[in-house]
């Protein structure tokens, strides 16, 4: 594939404009729907004319492909298969919900009392905003077109859809939910005021914004996506687990969300990613043409490796 370096950089432009609102407001395998495990899971929905020989994306992959993704969300959200999945999500979101004031009380005391537990929780919340999430795709994408490697690049691209589909999600959740925040919270376990008015909603965010979380699922999805085009760097899924575990005690430090917020958004944020990697198995795995390569690389920090194919 020689992807169009402009068009890119545009799309990564253009995303960065939505994301960074969407994101702004914002083990996990515990209550997932039920994806079909065959290679043809999204046959149904993504048509596979004969394209062996050919590569699985193209650089408009991240707009082009998001009606797939939600019908494909849909279909197997909803389907009989995961009507038990949703029962647990209700029930475990229910009983979190009947606890969540004593649950977020010492997470708050020590945000408002410690300077450093303050200044930690900022931190550790904006790797699960859309700027980190665009700074991955970005690294990937042109670690990618440096050394022709299909993969990379496919996973950048990939990191934008997810965060698209995941962001337009939850946004559109959070505006049918109408949660309050904890801290605009009116009542010990926060408000639900569904429909809210969208002027309102503007005006004070926080009182609307709270469930499910866009920070937790974006990166569920973001994370998803990476391990599935790398499933032999073993690391990534339990490193990236418990980092997501700690952005969630972030946002509940901070008064952004309440531990109810989370099931949902990392259900959301498992299926889309699914949904989104998924495509990789429909086609053959193409050659890369390049000695080179590019791969997450934990051994000396959070970063990327390279390495060369004699």
């Amino acid at each position: 594939m020689k992807p169009k370096l402009r068009a890119i950089y545009i799309l990564f432009f253009i995303s960065t404009v939505f994301l960074v609102k969407l994101s702004a407001q914002e083990d996990p395998t515990l209550f997932l729907f039920q994806l079909e495990d065959h290679p043809h899971s999204f046959q149904e929905v993504q048509p596979i004319l004969k394209i062996e020989n050919t590569n699985t994306f193209t650089w408009h992959d991240p707009i082009t492909k998001l009606p797939n993704d939600f019908y494909s969300l849909g279909k197997n959200a909803f389907s009989a298969n995961s009507i038990n999945t949703i029962a647990g999500l209700t029930i475990l979101t229910g009983l979190l919900i009947s606890i969540d004031h004593e649950t977020i009380k010492p997470f708050r005391t020590s945000y408002k009392n410690s300077p450093a537990i303050h200044q930690w929780s900022k931190n550790i919340s904006w790797f699960g905003g859309g700027e980190f999430h665009l700074i991955m795709a970005s690294a990937f994408g042109g670690f990618g077109l440096a050394l022709n490697d299909n993969r990379a690049m496919r996973t950048g691209l990939q990191i934008v859809e997810a965060e698209l589909a995941t962001g337009i999600t939850v946004q559109l959740l959070k505006h049918i939910s109408g949660r309050e925040s904890p801290q605009s919270a009116s009542n010990f376990h926060g408000l639900f005021r569904p429909f809210p008015n969208l002027k309102a909603y503007q005006q004070d965010e926080t009182k609307y914004y709270s469930f499910p979380s866009g920070h937790v699922s974006t990166s569920i999805a973001v994370l998803t996506v990476i391990a599935d085009n790398y499933p032999e760097v073993s690391w990534i899924r339990p490193v990236g687990y418990s980092a997501i575990g700690l952005i969630g005690v972030g946002l509940v430090a901070r008064g952004w969300h309440w531990l109810s917020d989370f099931p949902l958004a990392v259900a959301i944020g498992y299926m889309f990613g699914k949904v989104i990697s998924g495509r990789n198995n429909l086609i053959q795995k193409e050659n890369d043409n390049s000695s080179w390569s590019i791969y997450p690389d934990y051994n000396n920090g959070m970063g990327f490796g390279f390495a060369y194919h004699f």
